[in-house]
């Protein structure tokens, strides 16, 4: 019983996270849609190097191009040799007739 519960629990806590998240996402785009409503959020409190709240950022969007944005990472190239022989070795059998190929039965 109390594993049932902590299923439901834990499936309840997951479903309300799920919810604050769309209501942010809903929220950013609707303050990022309407102008007097992000100056009615801020209430004056703009700086003078611009915009750089969560609304504003969300309005911006994603720019591939930043230079932020890291590069892939450096690789060292390794060239593998392998050693190369021309001599064939040829083991001794652990057996003098190999199974199934016993002598004849007579």
């Amino acid at each position: 019983m109390a594993e049932k519960n902590r299923r439901i629990h834990s499936e309840t806590v997951r479903r309300l996270i799920a919810v604050v998240c769309v209501a942010v996402v809903f929220a950013l785009g609707l303050f990022a849609a309407s102008p007097v409503m992000h100056k009615q959020l801020h209430a004056g409190s703009h700086a003078p190097g611009g915009d750089s709240c969560a609304v504003a950022v969300f309005a911006g969007g994603v720019d591939l191009t930043s230079p932020i944005m890291a590069g892939p990472p450096a690789v060292e190239w390794r060239e593998v040799r392998y050693a190369l022989t021309h001599d064939v070795f040829v083991h001794q059998p652990r057996y003098r007739l190999l199974p199934g190929r016993g002598p004849p039965v007579g």
